[in-house]
């Protein structure tokens, strides 16, 4: 006899879920992160759309871009746990962004690399988004699906990473930049931090 449902719970994904695999065979691991990597990604483009539908495409990506912003400082301390460092550390350095950067993409399925390293210029590429290359492009017309794409690609991303700059306190030295997206040309995501030759300092 399998346990009960009220004798399931713990509190923890993880552990709720071996229980359940034990009760549903059909779920496995393979299974459960697919299909959660899968809602996630339909739940953000439905969270889009729903502001878009309200607020207008232009609105709707600001608003979108303040949503990352906020869900990178509360994934922060996790994201810092992956390279072990602490929120609160005062050395900073971009490769520690970069390293922050190729660990958590691959938590979603997104294979990146360094392939830029100079005193000045830091350069990454991902070459492969399962967000957009098995999701989004199957869920929606090639014309709709770039459409999407272009309208919610650059202000999340530089809401992200320059959210990272900040919150390690490198905003002042370092520009991101976001200059090629995998969804418009089918090759890859390339990410660039470049050593700030401006002074940034917020003006009183």
């Amino acid at each position: 006899m399998g346990k009960n449902a009220k004798d399931m719970r713990h509190n923890s994904f993880i552990e709720n879920m071996r229980e359940l695999m034990k009760a549903h065979p059909e779920y496995t691991w393979e299974k459960a992160y697919n299909d959660a990597m899968t809602l996630w990604t339909l739940h953000d483009y439905a969270a889009f759309k729903t502001m878009e539908e309200e607020v207008g495409t232009d609105r709707a990506a600001q608003l979108y871009a303040k949503m990352w912003e906020l869900r990178s400082k509360l994934e922060w301390p996790g994201l810092c746990e992956l390279i072990g460092k602490k929120p609160e550390d005062k050395d900073w350095t971009i490769h520690d962004i970069a390293q922050i950067m190729i660990k958590s993409f691959a938590l979603f399925g997104n294979p990146m690399e360094i392939v830029e390293d100079t005193e000045d210029r830091v350069t990454l590429r991902c070459y492969d988004c399962p967000y957009t290359t098995q999701v989004i492009w199957n869920l929606l017309p090639p014309k709709e699906a770039e459409e999407y794409n272009q309208k919610i690609q650059v202000d999340c991303n530089y809401a992200i990473f320059e959210t990272y700059l900040k919150l390690t306190g490198l905003f002042d030295e370092w520009v991101f930049n976001f200059p090629s997206q995998l969804c418009l040309t089918n090759q890859f995501c390339e990410f660039n931090f470049t050593r700030s030759r401006l002074d940034r300092t917020p003006k009183k």
